[in-house]
Formats: C-alpha cells, sequence, structure tokens
C-alpha cells in the first residue's frame, strides 16, 4: 500500500472521526436536532401576534402551501421539498441570505374553520455577515379566526438555541413581523385596528398590530415597508449586513 493510499485512508477515518463527533452529529446522520441547547449555545424565545382585516380562506390562500413562501420574500420556484406538501415529515429547503435553510414539518393540522396550526424544526444555519448561527426545535405559525370569522390572528411562535439569543430573537423576530405584515398587504394592504371596524363597511386604512409590547412595529416610511416579506429583507441589496445595522438600532 502507497504512501498517497494511506493518507487517503487516514484522512477519510479523521473527516468520519470529526463528523461524528460535531455538536450536530445527530442531526447530520438522523436528520433529528440535538436535544436542548449544545454547549455555545443558549436557548431563547420570540412571539409575534398580529391581526389582519381578512378571513381564513383568504389568509390561507396566501400561506396555506408550504412550498410558497412569496409572501416571505422567496421567489416562485425557489423552495423544494422532499415530500408531499403541507405533511408532517416534509422539509423545505431554500436559500435565504446567505444561507442554506432547511425546516421540516412536525405538526400540521388546518380544520376547515381553522384554526391552522403549523409547526416545523429549523435545522442549523450560519448567518456569516451577523456572526451568528441558530437552530429550532419548534417554529410554529397559527392562524385563528376573530372577529366573528371577519379578521385573522397570525401567531409566529419560535424556541430556538443561538450564539447570541438577543441577536437572533431580533432578526428573528423582524422577519416574522415583517411576513405578517405583508399577507395583508398581499390581501389588499387593509389594516386592523377593532373588530367594529374590521365589520364596518369603510375599514381603516391606519397602520396597526395587536402585537405585544414587546413589538417593535416599523413606521410606515422605513424601508420595510417596501413589505418584500421577511426573507426579501434579510436578502435585499445590502444583505444581512444592513439587517444587523437596522436589528442593532432595535435592541
Amino acid at each position: 500500500m502507497n504512501a498517497v493510499t494511506i493518507l487517503s485512508i487516514s484522512l477519510a477515518i479523521w473527516s468520519a472521526i470529526a463528523q461524528n463527533v460535531s455538536p450536530f452529529a445527530i442531526f447530520n446522520q438522523t436528520g433529528r436536532l440535538p436535544a436542548g441547547c449544545i454547549d455555545g449555545y443558549d436557548s431563547g424565545q420570540d412571539t409575534v401576534i398580529y391581526t389582519v382585516p381578512y378571513a381564513y380562506a383568504q389568509v390561507l390562500s396566501i400561506i396555506g402551501s408550504y412550498k410558497n413562501l412569496t409572501w416571505s420574500g422567496n421567489r416562485d420556484n425557489t423552495v423544494s421539498l422532499n415530500g408531499t406538501d403541507n405533511t408532517v415529515g416534509t422539509a423545505r429547503n431554500y436559500e435565504n441570505g446567505g444561507a442554506n435553510v432547511t425546516e421540516t414539518i412536525t405538526v400540521y393540522n388546518k380544520p376547515l374553520a381553522g384554526p391552522d396550526e403549523e409547526v416545523h424544526t429549523l435545522a442549523p444555519l450560519t448567518l456569516p455577515a451577523a456572526n451568528i448561527s441558530f437552530y429550532a426545535s419548534c417554529d410554529g405559525t397559527t392562524v385563528t379566526p376573530t372577529c366573528s370569522g371577519a379578521a385573522i390572528a397570525l401567531n409566529f411562535t419560535i424556541s430556538f438555541c443561538a450564539t447570541n439569543t438577543s441577536l437572533a430573537a431580533s432578526i428573528l423576530h423582524l422577519l416574522h413581523l415583517t411576513d405578517t405584515e405583508t399577507v395583508g398587504v398581499f390581501l389588499g394592504n387593509q389594516n386592523y385596528t377593532t373588530c367594529a371596524a374590521t365589520n364596518s363597511t369603510s375599514p381603516s386604512t391606519t397602520k396597526s398590530s395587536n402585537a405585544t409590547s414587546s413589538d417593535r412595529t416599523l413606521s410606515p416610511s422605513s424601508p420595510s415597508a417596501v413589505f418584500r416579506g421577511g426573507a426579501g429583507t434579510l436578502s435585499a441589496s445590502a444583505g444581512i449586513a444592513a439587517m444587523g445595522a437596522l436589528v442593532a438600532m432595535l435592541l
């Protein structure tokens, strides 16, 4: 056996060992995330609650397909699935802000009259320009009819592990908030104020949300008013660097 062959075998062995001792070895081998947060990562959570004055069926016409993320700024046919749409176990894969994103459905319920519930995992990813890595065991969306069916409350809640929890929470919050705003814009750009206003014949066009007190809604004059969706914001011309600067102002 010559030296080149021995070297090749040695490199292959060490590569296999490195993969096996990697913090994400269990994910690389089985697709399952580690239990809890690994060393160097801390746990965090973020929630965005936002109401749009549109009916359940209208909102699902925008967000009802796991493969369609146009409302999050991804172009048509840029999201791939490894299985059947809207089915537990199916993963979607796409590019976002220079990162390769993989999300796998763990819960999916879509009753005819609501509420709709979809939960997925977020595979480990890194945003190099922001110097941050994170993953999530539970990234859930619920779509709940309210105002006697005239409006929908969207709830985006994610439980994650990150190398910088405050920065990760701010990035994820901004992404989800922009996504929810974009759903409303796609459906006609009417804005929710109250159930009475929503049920009236002249709904208000004043921008508002029922987001929690920790939500930092952006003014209509801000860059995100373009409503490119969360992924669109993250992948804009200035990229993640601009996102990082915006997040720094929000912290």
